[in-house]
């Protein structure tokens, strides 16, 4: 890879994960924003984000280095 796509991947994966986060600062704060020991896991729901996270990222990041290539 070209040092080009590799800093446009980066900045591409950085503002999708500003993005992502950006729910989680505008959060009530009424609600603790850490589980305590013994609380159970929701396990579904951090495989989903995680699979939604990696699809934005390799998508992302093929788009950025297409753009690139030489054709």
């Amino acid at each position: 890879m070209k040092i080009r796509t590799r800093i446009a991947t980066a900045v591409t994966v950085a503002l999708a994960s500003v993005f992502v986060a950006v729910p989680a600062f505008a959060a009530d704060d009424t609600v603790p924003p850490l589980s305590h020991a013994g609380d159970p896991l929701n396990y579904a729901g951090i495989i989903a984000v995680g699979i939604v996270l990696l699809l934005i990222v390799l998508v992302l990041s093929t788009l950025v280095g297409n753009l690139f290539e030489k054709k």
